[in-house]
């Protein structure tokens, strides 16, 4: 008797070839879903930021100013392709019943 077990097959590439079905569509959707949650992130730091008194300690803060925009950019960016928030996967979930899934 024969089993048609193959030990290359590990539930990880499993998933990947999974990930890899998804349509065009459905891969725009899930990018566009990622964007989002990166800009809410970042409207977010910015907001924040706000908050914070700004002491003239150091004089002029144009460049400080300059690179804590681009900070808060970076985080927001990571923080959305990991799904520290998951608002990706649920704006993902709630429009995917709209997306065909073959192209």
């Amino acid at each position: 008797m024969r089993v048609g077990w193959d030990p290359n097959m590990l539930a990880v590439s499993k998933a990947e070839s999974l990930a890899d079905k998804k349509s065009t569509s459905q891969k725009a959707l899930q990018e566009a879903a990622e964007q989002f949650e990166a800009l809410f992130i970042y409207q977010l730091l910015t907001e924040m930021r706000k908050t914070v008194p700004e002491a003239d300690l150091l004089g002029d803060r144009k460049g400080e100013k300059l690179f804590q925009s681009l900070l808060d950019q970076e985080i927001a960016d990571h923080s959305a392709r990991n799904q520290s928030l998951g608002l990706a996967k649920l704006i993902y979930e709630q429009m995917s019943r709209f997306v065909p899934d073959d192209d």
